[in-house]
């Protein structure tokens, strides 16, 4: 009996051994599998643009490659439960939805008045997983914010042949809704052999997205705070941006400066150009647009662009822009022109990005 617990033993370990091969063997042939790679950003354009030409079908296949890699993403989850209920599908919407919340999507008010559940909110098990999720919530208190001072980051990158004793001009790098500084900075690697000092702030707000848990994004407003807030929080990215020149421009010989924004980046960048036309030479504004000027909650008033019309700018989009329409650009390009600015205007082949070429033609028009 014992010999044959011992053989049974013995087979039992060639087994584990033979097993354990094998499973290496098939993860080894499964890491294609696994570790596909996935053009997330294409994805999300692609599911994007489906969504809105109505396409809901065909937009929530592309949401659902992208929560397939990234099984916790609460905006995915959201976004495709609202392709589901726009199709009709309760039971699904119902899912994914209870989905993202789980996984910290926190806007209760947005849900509560987006149209796109409008198809399925008298469905009974939609409405049951609108009271598991009301329930959630209770615990959770609500948000407000309070003005406080803090030490804000940027990053900077010189030239490689930089010498300290000569003057550079300084480009100021505003990223877009949900980049950061240590992405924007990467943006120097696309000139050539690039004669400027770059600098690039972060966003003072974590992107939340109506999000709990936060990501490394960082947007440079919080719209959600209400207009006194938003005024007051808008006047502080000035204040941040111009103390960032201040500093650098003490502890580095710098000659102009030149802001350079990108999308929600540029939308500052102008802002903060045309109202400082005395410490800032010039705005390059790629894939952006112009605060409105008639509204209370904006910074940015009329008498701002009259002023600061002295203010050079080189204003860059891409024709196929789904975020922002290339028609956005060419209303401002006319708008600009009126008041008698001087402007460099190019469209260029591709979406909403900033390009290489046309971002080393943006830093030799600075010098000129």
């Amino acid at each position: 009996m014992k010999r044959n617990k011992r053989n049974f033993a013995q087979f039992f370990i060639i087994i584990l051994v033979a097993f354990v091969f094998m499973g290496c063997n098939s993860i080894q042939q499964g890491k294609d599998l696994i570790f596909k790679q996935v053009n997330r950003g294409q994805l999300l354009a692609d599911a994007a643009t489906a969504y809105r030409a109505g396409d809901f079908t065909e937009a929530g296949k592309n949401y659902k490659k992208v929560l397939i890699h990234n099984q916790d993403d609460p905006i995915v989850s959201y976004n495709l439960a609202c392709c589901y209920a726009l199709q009709g599908d309760a039971s699904k919407a119902s899912l994914f939805v209870t989905h993202a919340f789980q996984n910290g999507f926190r806007g209760l008010d947005l849900f509560f008045k987006d149209k796109d559940f409008d198809p399925v909110r008298k469905d009974p098990e939609f409405q049951k997983a609108v009271q598991d999720i009301e329930e959630r919530f209770k615990s959770i208190g609500t948000m407000e914010y309070v003005e406080a001072s803090s030490l804000q980051p940027y990053r900077i990158r010189f030239p490689s042949d930089y010498d300290a004793s000569k003057s550079y001009p300084l480009l100021i790098g505003m990223h877009g809704m949900g980049g950061n500084s240590e992405g924007f900075i990467s943006q120097y690697d696309k000139l050539e052999n690039p004669q400027v000092i770059y600098v690039t702030p972060e966003g003072q707000y974590p992107l939340s997205m109506h999000m709990g848990p936060q990501w490394h994004r960082r947007t440079w407003s919080i719209t959600e705070a209400g207009k006194k807030a938003w005024k007051s929080s808008d006047k502080m990215v000035s204040d941040y941006i111009l103390k960032t020149i201040k500093k650098v421009s003490g502890e580095y010989k710098i000659s102009d400066v030149y802001l350079m924004g990108f999308s929600q980046g540029a939308v500052y960048a102008y802002t903060i150009g045309l109202q400082n036309p005395d410490m800032i030479k010039g705005v390059i504004g790629f894939s952006g647009y112009l605060m409105n000027t008639e509204e209370d909650k904006s910074i940015l008033t009329q008498q701002d662009i009259e002023a600061g019309n002295d203010v050079r700018l080189y204003i860059a989009h891409g024709i196929d822009d789904a975020a922002i329409k290339v028609e956005t650009a060419r209303e401002l390009k006319k708008m600009f022109e009126s008041e008698g600015f001087d402007l460099t205007y190019t469209e260029f082949e591709g979406r909403h990005g900033i390009k290489a070429d046309v971002f080393n033609d943006a830093v030799r028009w600075m010098q000129l």
